[in-house]
């Protein structure tokens, strides 16, 4: 319940989010899943995010985009090596399991938040919205 009358100078000194309303990253995040948040909070609307599941939703993407970049990253090097340097294709199979695992989690999780087209439009609306792109 709100309280009544007018607020104190130091109840309106406290900022909860950041000036528009958006969530700022949890502490606990590292400073790349920290970047992800903020890029994705940037693209969407200042109060898309405004709940706490939502909040708990977009760290874990945040967790699995992260995952996911850093095994790309050890997968394109490994693509680079010679082969006497390179890992055995077993350990690089299972690097590639695991980026498969961690993108669909990740897609997972933007579907569930609504960043992805697919989670954004019915098959009516994106047929429409294709059929104006020139896309058929």
């Amino acid at each position: 319940m709100a309280e009544r009358g007018r607020k104190s100078a130091a109840a309106l000194s406290v900022v909860v989010g950041s000036i528009d309303g958006r969530p700022l990253p949890p502490a606990d995040l590292t400073t790349i899943q920290k970047e992800i948040w903020e890029r994705t909070v940037a693209n969407e609307a200042a109060d898309v995010f405004k709940t706490a599941a939502l909040q708990q939703l977009l760290k874990e993407y945040c967790r699995h985009a992260a995952t996911a970049a850093y095994l790309s990253k050890i997968i394109d090097d490994q693509q680079t090596m010679q082969p006497a340097e390179a890992m055995s294709l077993e350990n690089y199979d299972r690097l590639l399991k695991m980026r498969d695992r961690e993108t669909k989690a990740l897609a997972d999780k933007a579907t569930k938040l609504r960043l992805t087209n697919q989670a954004r439009y019915t098959p009516q609306a994106a047929g429409t919205a294709s059929k104006r792109a020139g896309g058929g």
